[in-house]
């Protein structure tokens, strides 16, 4: 059996002490072993952002406190009243009565004048002016016998009145003339109207001019 030498038994119990004295320092609380460095950067702090402020809300605390004679009051412009245009007096006008009866004769020779001679536009205008008078109303209907045959006129008309009438060439036949009247009446209701129009065709015969239909 083999032994172990004596002088090997201090070199053993060095070597126990250094193992047990790194123990120790590793197993010390206070010992940092990674110690942080001095300059190293700390997070910034957060911010929190304020409450957003709301305007107050208007009602009867937040009246407008301007005083009453800041306020600009605007007056509203007059309404312009439009003023009748006088009605020329060449213009016939509805109503006038008998008055009116000479503006619409100028309109009728203004418009539509005419073509014959002047003695015998004026001789046709009343020759067609007593037969529509006894168109209308059944009185002198004796003068034109072959003109009124076989009509009875059962809805006289009453306070007729010629307003105006001209005359015209009928077509290409010198001795046929057309004569157009402006007429006022009232019916057999009552019901008076003017500006009542109406046409009489006159013929030319052996010098004398009768109503023709």
């Amino acid at each position: 059996m083999t032994r172990t030498p004596s002088y090997d038994r201090p070199l053993l119990l060095g070597l126990a002490l250094l193992l047990a004295g790194t123990a120790v320092l590793l197993r010390d609380p206070d010992t940092d072993p990674a110690p942080r460095p001095q300059n190293a950067a700390r997070p910034a702090p957060t911010q929190t952002a304020p409450p957003a402020t709301r305007a107050p809300a208007a009602g009867p605390d937040h009246a407008d406190t301007t005083p009453a004679g800041d306020h600009t009051t605007s007056t509203p412009a007059p309404r312009e009243t439009a003023t009748p245009r006088p009605v020329p007096s060449d213009q016939p006008v509805s109503g006038d009565g008998p008055a009116g009866d000479y503006a619409i004769q100028r309109l009728l020779d203004r418009t539509t004048p005419t073509d014959l001679a002047p003695t015998t536009a004026r001789h046709l205008t009343r020759l067609a002016t007593r037969v529509w008078l006894a168109e209308t109303t059944g009185a002198d209907r004796a003068a034109w016998p072959s003109y009124f045959t076989g009509t009875d006129l059962r809805a006289p008309y009453h306070d007729v009145r010629v307003q105006a009438a001209v005359a015209h060439q009928e077509g290409q036949q010198p001795g046929r003339v057309e004569v157009r009247l402006v007429w006022a009446g009232a019916d057999a209701a009552g019901e008076f109207r003017d500006g009542r129009t109406a046409r009489v065709l006159l013929e030319r015969h052996r010098n004398e001019w009768k109503p023709v239909r």
